[in-house]
């Protein structure tokens, strides 16, 4: 097997188990701020926040305790929220991965 196919077919796998992202729902609260959370109306549904600060975003993560990281781009940031589908039943029940 040559070194592309072998290559190729770990690319292939890797995609084939990649968990499907949940839909999220982006609010605006201001100029530079955005509450992300997965649609409805569950008390469980706030993922976190994105403030813009100097061209970067700076999002706050309350599905990890205590999370605050960086990134380059709003879409980065909403990103890094987004759950996976199969974890969305039991965040919607108040369990939140650690």
């Amino acid at each position: 097997m040559s070194l592309v196919t072998e290559a190729l077919q770990r690319l292939t796998k890797a995609v084939q188990v990649a968990p499907s992202r949940a839909e999220v729902e982006v609010v605006a609260v201001g100029d530079d701020d955005w509450r992300v959370s997965l649609p409805g109306s569950s008390p469980f549904a706030l993922l976190g926040f994105v403030t813009r600060v100097k061209g970067r975003f700076r999002v706050q993560a309350l599905a990890r305790p205590f999370a605050e990281f960086e990134a380059a781009s709003l879409d980065e940031a909403i990103d890094a929220l987004r759950p996976s589908t199969a974890d969305v039943p039991a965040i919607l029940t108040g369990i939140r991965a650690a």
